[in-house]
């Protein structure tokens, strides 16, 4: 994920709002066998991803961590992913 340096402002830190089709975009990228495998990737190849802002690509991290943390099952299908992502961006955002 992005760390901060000279040049990276605390806005391109925070976490943004992401749609289905972002989430989308994640699960299409490879063959996930779960969380595990879906943050790996986040962390190390979604940063180069085009279609992915840093801000929308940190916030479905937080989001799949958390979701992790809680014990969800990991959904193949993208409508069932955003459901579990959105959950958890809601629960976290009155954290």
């Amino acid at each position: 994920m992005t760390e901060k340096d000279e040049t990276t402002t605390d806005d391109d830190l925070r976490a943004e709002e992401f749609d289905r089709t972002t989430v989308g975009t994640v699960l299409a990228a490879g063959d996930w066998a779960g969380w595990d495998d879906l943050l790996d990737w986040l962390r190390s190849e979604g940063p180069g991803v085009r279609e992915l802002s840093p801000g929308a690509l940190r916030g479905i991290r937080q989001d799949a961590e958390r979701a992790c943390a809680m014990g969800f099952p990991f959904p193949h299908d993208p409508d069932h992913l955003y459901a579990i992502l959105r959950g958890q961006h809601l629960a976290r955002a009155h954290d």
